[in-house]
């Protein structure tokens, strides 16, 4: 998943790590460790633990907000809202600006 730093706490590496730490450097759904080799589509894959915010707020770092999570948690995860990005584009970011 790309990141777009200019979005993120200007601390955000610092806060990553230490979300990491916490963690055990594993998922905290699954719990495959980082870095861990996998076949995948007949090529060789590696995990890439992230940090996701559980209430989808790239502005509340709190870190009971935060976990460390793979690729795969992390996409299902934001699946729907991803999903509905798609569709409605830039409506989308209009209408959860006035909901949220």
């Amino acid at each position: 998943m790309p990141i777009n730093y200019k979005d993120y706490h200007p601390k955000w590496k610092l806060i990553r790590r230490l979300i990491l730490r916490r963690a055990g450097n594993r998922c905290e759904r699954c719990g495959i460790p980082n870095y861990t080799r996998y076949q995948s589509e007949g090529r060789l894959k590696k995990v890439i633990l992230t940090i996701a915010h559980l209430d989808r707020d790239v502005n509340n770092n709190r870190f009971s907000n935060l976990e460390s999570w793979c690729q795969r948690c992390h996409l299902n995860y934001d699946r729907g809202d991803n999903l509905a990005k798609m569709k409605y584009g830039k409506e989308y970011k209009k209408v959860n600006l006035i909901l949220f």
